[in-house]
């Protein structure tokens, strides 16, 4: 029975932690503010806080069951594993998701992405997936695949 542990490791954290602040930073700049933040890193609050017109018993729920909402797989968007990149030495997939070592495979999921982002993946996955399908296309038109 294999066994997988998913846990995050000092540079995911290190990585949160500059994108939450990247973020706040970029929202700051352009006049708004940040109430509240949240990661797999836990809650943060700024400015007026989590939902400051609920009552305390209310506040005080949200933010002990908190932690449980962003465990790892709950809805986070995980993605890496098979990295896209410029260099077969450095990626599994060349820039347009395709193996460096197996040319007829493409992986056009959130498993390509050099980096994780802080948030959804949907729209960059789409984006992926069009330009491997039409890269693909012309291939097999070339006749190179």
């Amino acid at each position: 029975m294999p066994h997988i542990r998913c846990a995050l490791h000092a540079n995911e954290r290190a990585i949160l932690r500059k994108q939450i602040r990247d973020c706040a930073d970029m929202i700051e700049t352009g006049g708004g503010h940040v109430d509240f933040w949240a990661s797999p890193l836990g809650l943060g609050e700024g400015d007026a806080g989590l939902y400051p017109d609920k009552p305390f018993p209310i506040r005080w729920f949200i933010r002990k069951m908190f932690p449980k909402s962003m465990t790892m797989g709950a809805a986070i968007h995980e993605s890496g594993g098979a990295r896209m990149g410029n260099d077969p030495a450095t990626s599994v997939l060349n820039p347009f998701c395709q193996a460096w070592d197996v040319p007829n495979m493409f992986v056009t999921d959130a498993s390509s992405f050099p980096t994780g982002g802080a948030l959804g993946t949907t729209l960059t996955v789409m984006a992926v997936s069009m330009r491997a399908c039409h890269h693909l296309a012309e291939e097999l038109r070339a006749g190179r695949l």
